[in-house]
């Protein structure tokens, strides 16, 4: 007789991969006993089942062979249970498995279980003494998925496809990760790159099928994969092991699809036209009740076998075309940006044996935009004449070949090798004019014909490396998986950065705090006409290597402890090949445990501390050792009075390359250091501030000889129950900033140590923007000067304390509780629920800067001055103190099926940015400190933000008529009542050093995104 099983009468889909198999209902023929389950890891691209098999007393059932047959790719694993009734197979594709027990005297049983990503699928099973039935005759449906106790972390595992069929999400893997506790949505300044844990966005690495794509020219974002390329992603916020670095936020880790034994084709559209998009209100800056958008996407996949059993084949491709116009009040054009290109990807996948596998990944993420630009009058909306516009590129192509053995029952291998290839290049229609901006009145108009400020036309970066992993099992004191292994990663980026025209223009009004002002040729209120001239470039190599051991010990039937340990070694480049940062001594411990409440294997108490490091951008490379020439000229400007109607018709250069303002009177005078060349022409000493003469500085004068890398320690403590549908967790979460590696200014510090020791001529070297130097914030530093002094032909090096620096410690501390709550998918229903309180607070954000939309990784205007530091201290740009998510499913009926994605989140905190009133050099950054009309104003303590509310619903109709193969429309309206919380604030209060307050102080700068629809079908065969 043939059982039937509940799951039978389940939906083919599940909200999370596997995680339905909870729900399944104990039969009398099969009883379901839980046990502790043997600690198994899992690989970047594959997981891990375990389990244990009792009889109906709860004895353990030592010799039973255990067979997993893969559902989708046909192979089969065989091992046996042990004295203690477990068994375990690691390195196992993502899908599904059949599962079949055999043991003497016993009826063989058969089940079918989920391998996912992130852990390990742990399955209980009790036997039947046999009754003369044949395994073909019993399906075993009690099994008991229990918790995994090999597991401390924190954060999001989903099975993509299933997810995309149930709830409205956006089409980008930022979208995914903001669906886990303990995310924010980062500044948009940095593009759509999400926060995690409290870190800024450029401090989370991202994998796919093992391969490293995270973008380490400034660590912002990752290459961008298409969305349908991907089958599960996995979202660790914290508490992971030592196989993990490079990251003090998150790690986010991908599987693509494969090819299975079925012959597989899809088409997946998506369109979301702008006639059924609302747009956001006004700013001051932006006319975006004018702006427009739409997008399509259009993906064709195929899969199949190549040799059934043992060799399969998927592919895809997707068409991309969007079109988005913008207006901007203070640019003065109307930008329209168009984006057409295809994306390709394949995955091959073939078996030696069931036991070794291997498999090839190549992705081409190649893609062209063009930012079509015409001038705009906010005045009248009148768009006119057409602007010099840009073309950007982007991607490469990536690749990465695996392979993964199980050489016996105790040990398994895996090595990768791969490259990634990425660029960002920006070229200017026109990159011989000028650009020019009126930044008098606090905001910066553009008054020129060009648009562009800077061009990029080689920014590539490369990625070469190699992985190999071991796995061991053994009894010793208790069961050991010791798992360990080494990778290494060579860094290439080669980079050119130069301003159109030579020069960018800006007109200004000085202030106390302007230097030429501190030099008596100018008064505050003084008028006068800056150039800013730019251009560096080089190549810069880097590299990472990690050496790494973990070791999940069954100390006891309820105890597990995980112990690790990752040594990372750093190094990087400068254009002139001398290494800037070489460290090789960077030890992170990973400590952790789970102890089984209730010995039943539904409850778990678990815990884990954390060091991680952060690697130096290239970037880094790039602005300090590249060979750049960096200045600014100052000169007095008179008779110039804007004219709105016509900035756009008279250039603001004249034919000899000099700056002219609509007849502007320009007029040089005196400075005590003159620009290392004649830029632009003119003849005579000109006002000017050096900051790069065009040579590579000397390597020693760039770091501080004691320095250390970015670290951060994490603690986490948490408790999870799992009972058929629901798993209830809860968690605490504290992240310490204990140093950050950032750039700060030295010439202060220089000029006091001069002083001290009696030598004459250091304030005409060090004028307070002449020496950076990377250092620990906060600690003593030893720095070679960048210049000889007192008649010295060799660079000093010297020893100075924190507080001759003028610095203090770098500090950031997240303090979380998080509650979840999830339902598995029923074949009804569906829910995954989260809450977290939390406060993200101290003196920086960490790799970046939201307050000013700064991209510079690791060298930062944080800490540029002594100045910029005061009253910093407070609440983070990513702190949100209260968030509360829900997303899930509702089968209203065979047909039609409905979704949901809510997100509540609390206020943005602001402070005022103004002009130091006491540090001329802090003064000099201009609106940079927190202080506004003369007044402290602390970070964090002026303004909020809004509340915000997101409620996105979906609609997904399976098309009940017969037609070849199956058809399923979608339908997904985001911010369904169009709501218009204010997401971001103007923060700049002062535009002087004189008491000049800025108007446009507190107004809002972003909403969420209006309503929009996303049409779309899916068809597949």
């Amino acid at each position: 007789m043939k059982i039937q099983s509940i799951r039978q009468r389940m939906l083919a889909t599940t909200m999370m991969g596997g995680v339905a198999l909870a729900g399944l209902v104990a039969l009398p023929v099969v009883a379901v006993v839980a046990a502790p389950t043997a600690a198994v890891a899992q690989d970047l691209s594959t997981g891990a089942l375990s389990g244990s098999v009792t009889d109906q007393a709860g004895a353990p059932i030592a010799g039973a062979t255990i067979e997993l047959r893969s559902n989708e790719q046909g192979f089969a694993r065989t091992t046996t249970t042990d004295s203690t009734g477990s068994f375990r197979s690691a390195l196992l594709p993502l899908g599904t498995y059949t599962v079949t027990i055999t043991a003497p005297n016993y009826d063989p049983v058969s089940q079918t279980a989920a391998v996912r990503l992130g852990g390990t699928s742990s399955y209980d099973f009790a036997m039947a003494p046999a009754a003369g039935t044949n395994v073909d005759d019993i399906v075993v449906t009690g099994a008991r998925q229990s918790l995994d106790f090999s597991d401390t972390t924190t954060g999001l595992s989903v099975d993509l496809v299933e997810l995309v069929s149930q709830v409205p999400i956006g089409r980008s893997l930022t979208s995914v990760i903001l669906l886990a506790p303990s995310t924010v949505q980062g500044d948009s300044a940095f593009g759509d790159n999400p926060s995690i844990g409290g870190s800024s966005v450029a401090e989370n690495a991202y994998y796919v099928n093992g391969l490293n794509i995270t973008n380490f020219d400034n660590y912002i974002g990752a290459s961008q994969v298409p969305f349908d390329f991907y089958r599960s992603v996995q979202v660790m916020t914290g508490g992971y092991q030592a196989e993990y670095g490079r990251a003090t936020g998150g790690i986010v880790n991908a599987v693509t699809k494969s090819g299975t034994n079925d012959f597989t084709f899809g088409l997946h559209t998506n369109w979301a036209p702008k006639s059924l998009r609302e747009q956001a209100p006004d700013t001051f800056s932006a006319r975006n009740e004018l702006s427009e958008s739409e997008s399509s996407q259009t993906a064709i996949e195929v899969g199949g076998p190549i040799i059934r059993d043992r060799l399969f084949a998927y592919g895809l491709v997707e068409f991309r075309d969007s079109e988005q116009v913008t207006y901007g009040k203070n640019s003065r054009q109307q930008t329209t940006t168009t984006s057409d290109d295809p994306f390709y990807g394949l995955k091959i996948d073939g078996y030696i044996t069931d036991d070794h596998r291997l498999e090839f990944t190549y992705f081409d993420t190649t893609r062209e935009s063009k930012n079509d630009i015409r001038s705009y009058d906010p005045l009248t909306d009148a768009v006119g004449g057409a602007l010099p516009g840009t073309v950007n590129y982007a991607g490469g192509e990536n690749w990465v070949a695996r392979y993964t053995g199980s050489i016996t029952d105790w040990f398994t291998i895996s090595a990768a090798y791969g490259e990634n290839n990425d660029r960002a290049i920006a070229t200017p229609q026109d990159i011989t004019s000028v650009l020019a901006n009126d930044a008098r009145d606090g905001t910066s108009n553009r008054v020129s014909q060009q648009t562009s400020g800077s061009f990029t036309p080689i920014r590539n970066t490369q990625r070469i490396f190699y992985r190999a992993d071991a796995d061991l099992y053994f009894s010793l004191f208790g069961d050991h998986h010791v798992r360990f292994g080494y990778d290494k990663e060579e860094l290439s980026l080669e980079r050119q950065t130069f301003r159109t025209g030579g020069y960018n223009l800006t007109y200004r009004v000085a202030t106390a705090g302007t230097i030429q002002a501190q030099g008596g040729n100018l008064a505050p209120g003084q008028e006068f006409v800056e150039t800013n001239v730019f251009r560096s470039g080089g190549t810069f190599n880097g590299l990472n290597e990690a050496y790494y051991i973990q070791d999940s010990w069954d100390v006891t039937e309820q105890l597990t402890v995980n112990l690790g340990l990752r040594l990372d070694k750093f190094a990087i480049t400068g254009a002139d090949a001398a290494n800037i940062v070489e460290l090789d001594e960077e030890i992170g411990p990973r400590i952790g445990f789970t102890y089984d409440l209730f010995d039943d294997g539904s409850s778990q108490v678990y815990g884990s501390y954390g060091r991680y490091y952060l690697p130096v951008a290239a970037n880094t490379g790039f602005r300090m050792a590249g060979s750049e020439l960096y200045y600014r000229e100052y000169f007095l400007l008179g008779g110039y009075t804007p004219n709105p109607a016509d900035r756009e018709s008279v250039p603001a250069y004249g034919p000899d390359g000099r700056p002219l303002a609509l007849g502007a009177q320009i007029v040089n005078w005196n400075a005590a250091n003159a620009c290392p060349g004649a830029a632009l022409g003119t003849a005579g000493v000109r006002g000017c501030t050096v900051t790069g003469d065009g040579t590579v500085n000397p390597v020693d004068s760039l770091i501080a000889g004691n320095l250390e890398l970015t670290m951060e320690d994490e603690f986490l403590i948490g408790y999870k129950y799992k009972n058929d549908l629901w798993t209830f967790g809860a968690a605490f979460t504290y992240r310490d900033l204990l140093r950050n590696a950032e750039d700060v200014a030295i010439d202060a510090a220089v000029l006091a140590y001069c002083d001290e020791e009696g030598i004459a001529g250091c304030d005409d070297i060090w004028t307070g923007f002449h020496q950076y130097v990377i250092i620990n914030p906060g600690a003593a530093s030893t720095l070679t000067l960048s210049d000889p002094i007192a008649g010295e032909t060799t660079l000093r090096t010297i020893n100075l304390t924190s507080q001759q620096l003028g610095y203090p410690d770098a500090k950031r501390t997240y303090k979380a509780l998080e509650l979840t709550a999830e339902r598995a998918f029923d074949g009804v229903w569906s829910l995954n629920a989260s809450y977290v309180i939390s406060e993200s607070s101290g003196n920086t954000e960490g790799y970046v800067k939201s307050d000013v939309g700064q991209t510079d990784a690791g060298i930062t205007q944080d800490f540029d001055q002594p100045g910029l530091t005061d009253g910093s201290d407070g609440l983070l740009p990513n702190h949100r103190g209260h968030v509360f998510k829900l997303f899930g499913a509702y089968q209203l009926t065979k047909d039609l099926l409905v979704g949901a994605n809510v997100v509540v989140s609390s206020p943005r905190a602001f402070g005022c940015l103004g002009f130091h009133p006491t540090d001329p050099f802090a003064g000099a950054y201009g609106a940079a400190s927190y202080f506004c009309d003369g007044k402290a104003t602390p970070r964090g303590t002026q303004l909020q933000s809004d509340w915000t509310q997101q409620i996105d619903l979906s609609v997904r109709y399976t098309l009940p008529i017969q037609v070849p193969g199956d058809l399923v429309f979608r339908a997904d309206v985001f911010n369904v009542f169009d709501l218009e919380s204010v997401t971001d604030v103007y923060e700049f209060g002062e535009v002087s050093g004189i008491g000049d307050l800025d108007p446009n102080y507190g107004a809002p700068i972003g909403y969420q995104a209006p309503r929009y629809v996303r049409l779309g079908f899916d068809w597949t065969f």
